[in-house]
């Protein structure tokens, strides 16, 4: 009696839900016929005695559903689905040789084989409107497949340039120069004289403060430049008359930079860039004057930030010091040439325009990307009661930056198998689009985007914090609905037929 009430309560639901479930290729007047048919030979379980009466009962039942869907806004009556209800009814009715396990078996396979509803997306990801050109749905015919360089071209013609950016002035050579800071280490060498010479550490307020001197203003000043103010401070303060005795300062150690990162970056804020830990430390370098600039380079700062996002403007980065906004290019960094990599400054800001679009030659690991990514995945045959039986603490998994669905597939076992069997898999893949904050999820069949000759247009390069999951073949989802179905009924009390 509780499987018959809820079955009825499953196929009444099933009628009149707005939004209808779909299943797969099965024909709708085929599905009817299993139902009722399932429906009936359950109530004849119960009255085995009462055959006619339980035909019409479950009839009746039928006809009150289709009337009442037209009541509904997107429902009709349906006169086929009557006549489909009647042959279940029938079958099962007057040819004993049917059983109820047989009808009820067919009914469950149908709900394993049908199709989950395809996800939905606030943009038009399946037409092409998502972060990635290939996140589209995937044509039928592979026969008329673009090239490579129509599929790139296809990709780029979604960018926009920020032509009004190239007003700004190119960040100049002589700005390029290391520039000193709060923090950093230098060594004063004034002549024979031990009491202004030494180690001294530029503090809080940004100068350099000596012996019986006044501060000096150390901040945006070179090592050379600071050389200077000094031999004029000895000279004006009576230190000294000329001429002077030879007067050096050197940068032993520079501090860390603190730097604001907006734009087109994976992890956009506020990065401390060379800073120095313990272990870093080298006691020969530390005896040793100069430190290395390029640890203090605009590259420096974007990999601090996780690196570029495959739609960040080369062309066009922008870097705001003292008021003032400058303009560099780092097109080479990307196409491995050689390149001007500026040094930044304390309170520098850098913007990275957004083109709007990816480019799949940002999506690899370059001086200015990053290296790899974290993905998450699932690949449960069947669900685990605990975390413990499906290895939650290994279900991220690094990779290398590039790395694309297909291999993805590969990695997690949800390639290959039985073919039989396991061919109708397919996958879905989750992915937070960087421009607009939006998931985007994208279906997949994994044979098809094995078999097809197009797929790298619809294989799409997976970024940080990406999921996967790969969903089982039609046949295991019959068979694992059928086992359930022997699981409760077991042991099955009517097997023997009506």
């Amino acid at each position: 009696m509780p499987l018959l009430i809820t079955s009825l309560l499953g196929i009444a639901f099933l009628s009149l839900c707005p939004q209808s479930i779909p299943v797969g290729s099965i024909p709708d007047w085929f599905g009817h016929a299993l139902a009722y048919g399932a429906l009936t030979a359950l109530a004849r379980y119960n009255w085995p005695d009462r055959a006619v009466a339980v035909a019409v009962s479950v009839f009746v039942l039928g006809l009150t559903i289709e009337l009442s869907q037209g009541l509904t806004p997107d429902r009709s009556v349906s006169v086929d689905d009557l006549i489909s209800n009647a042959v279940g009814i029938g079958i099962v009715s007057f040819w004993r040789s049917v059983t109820p396990v047989v009808f009820t078996l067919g009914a469950l396979t149908v709900a394993g084989c049908g199709a989950i509803p395809v996800p939905e997306n606030v943009q038009n990801v399946r037409g092409g409107d998502g972060y990635q050109l290939s996140h589209r749905d995937v044509s039928k015919d592979t026969r008329d497949a673009e090239p490579f360089a129509e599929r790139t071209l296809a990709a780029l013609a979604r960018c926009n340039p920020h032509a009004e950016y190239r007003e700004y002035p190119v960040l100049p050579g002589q700005s390029r120069q290391g520039t000193l800071g709060t923090g950093d280490l230098l060594r004063v060498t004034v002549g024979e004289d031990d009491l202004l010479s030494g180690t001294f550490e530029i503090e809080a307020d940004g100068a350099l403060h000596l012996p019986h001197l006044g501060p000096l203003p150390v901040i945006g000043r070179s090592p050379a430049g600071l050389s200077d103010d000094l031999k004029q401070a000895l000279l004006s303060g009576g230190l000294y008359r000329a001429p002077l005795p030879a007067v050096s300062i050197k940068a032993l150690e520079r501090a860390a930079l603190r730097i604001h990162v907006a734009g087109a970056v994976f992890e956009p804020g506020t990065v401390d860039i060379a800073a120095r830990t313990p272990e870093d430390r080298d006691p020969v370098r530390q005896d040793a004057a100069g430190d290395a600039a390029h640890r203090y380079g605009l590259t420096a700062a974007l990999r601090a930030s996780a690196g570029l996002r495959p739609d960040a403007e080369l062309e066009n980065i922008l870097v705001k010091r003292a008021g003032k906004v400058w303009r560099v290019n780092l097109v080479g960094a990307l196409n491995d040439q050689a390149f001007d990599d500026p040094m930044l400054q304390r309170g520098d800001e850098v913007h990275v325009p957004s083109l709007g679009c990816f480019q799949p030659g940002l999506a690899r690991p370059t001086v200015v990307t990053r290296k790899g990514v974290k993905v998450h995945l699932s690949n449960l045959t069947t669900p685990a009661f605990s975390n413990a039986q499906s290895a939650i603490d290994d279900d991220v998994r690094e990779v290398r930056y590039g790395t694309r669905l297909l291999q993805m597939l590969v990695r997690m076992n949800c390639v290959g198998g039985t073919h039989g069997t396991n061919a109708s898999r397919f996958a879905v893949l989750m992915s937070r689009n960087p421009v607009t904050g939006e998931t985007e999820v994208i279906e997949r069949s994994i044979e098809e985007l094995v078999r097809r000759a197009d797929r790298a247009s619809h294989d799409p390069v997976l970024m940080p914090g990406d999921a996967v999951a790969c969903y089982d073949s039609k046949v295991t989802n019959a068979r694992d609905v059928a086992r359930s179905f022997i699981d409760i009924l077991s042991p099955a009390p009517f097997a023997g037929g009506l």
